[in-house]
């Protein structure tokens, strides 16, 4: 594959990536022409932009997280084993149809509600992939056996939830590098401005590729250091869980120069206080919302 594919969000195609006649390939079809899939992808959508104000997590979403997903996995691929070959439950392609299944149905959960969406997602994701896997696998042990993977990598894109595969590590990093300013431009025209959405709006690309020191390089090109803000609050905090943290460099170009991220003062800190007593009714409220806000 050329590391120097050029980066278009809105026209992405997870297909692209996929080789007909495999069994990842008949399960991302099966994933885009499902009516209740996208129709839960619309309406995740709907809660995340229309309602609460957030970044794009609908069908475009889906799509560019997946495609971001399967770069990694085919970079990845050259120098680790998936938990699905180590662990004898099936070969390459069911590692990646794995890949594909999670990321694309990871924010279906988005129907009920921001909180706990991860947990939601698994338990919308379960029947829709039940009947495409029994189909696939004859076996119903190896149907079960990559339906666990499949709910794992689901789960555990939360930021805070340790990824315990390969599969999970890549699928949670698919999902941080969908952060160009296309996924946060109607948020930002319906009057949401705050650093989340004026920095992904500096974004301009988000390429994956090989290195000469460690497996994945993700390359961040911005046309303003506010976007270094939307690197360290999401894409560095989500590797920081996925498992693959050692494996992975960060690059970050503002304007055709490197910056370099050690050198930059840390934008996104968290720091929480034990509180002196009980908290009031209003300070639960005020300390739900400053955890939405840093959830994004």
């Amino acid at each position: 594959m050329d590391d120097q594919l050029v980066f278009h969000r809105d026209r992405i195609s997870a297909g692209d990536l996929i080789s007909p006649g495999t069994r990842t390939w008949d399960m991302y079809t099966y994933l885009k022409s499902n009516p209740r899939v996208q129709s839960y992808l619309r309406t995740a959508n709907r809660m995340a932009v229309s309602r609460l104000g957030y970044t794009d997590h609908g069908p475009v979403h889906a799509e560019v997280a997946t495609w971001n997903a399967l770069r990694a996995f085919d970079i990845l691929e050259e120098s680790f084993q998936p938990n699905v070959v180590a662990e004898g439950i099936g070969d390459i392609d069911d590692a990646r149809l794995v890949v594909l299944a999670s990321t694309y149905l990871h924010d279906t959960g988005m129907v009920v509600h921001r909180l706990e969406h991860n947990q939601a997602s698994v338990h919308l994701a379960a029947p829709i992939l039940q009947e495409k896997l029994d189909e696939l696998y004859p076996d119903p042990g190896q149907a079960t056996d990559i339906m666990s993977m499949i709910l794992h990598s689901i789960y555990a894109h939360d930021d805070n939830t340790q990824c315990l595969t390969l599969e999970a590590g890549i699928t949670k990093i698919g999902d941080g590098c969908d952060m160009t300013k296309g996924r946060t431009i109607v948020p930002f025209h319906k009057g949401k401005v705050d650093i989340h959405s004026v920095s992904a709006l500096a974004i301009d690309d988000v390429a994956l590729s090989t290195d000469p020191e460690k497996p994945l390089r993700i390359t961040v090109t911005m046309d303003n250091p506010a976007g270094v803000f939307q690197v360290q609050a999401v894409l560095e905090k989500k590797i920081s869980t996925s498992g693959l943290q050692d494996y992975v460099v960060i690059d970050v170009i503002v304007n055709g120069e490197r910056l370099v991220l050690s050198r930059v003062k840390r934008l996104f800190r968290v720091h929480v206080e034990e509180p002196p007593g009980p908290l009031s009714m209003k300070e639960k409220r005020a300390s739900s919302k400053t955890h939405y806000e840093d959830d994004e």
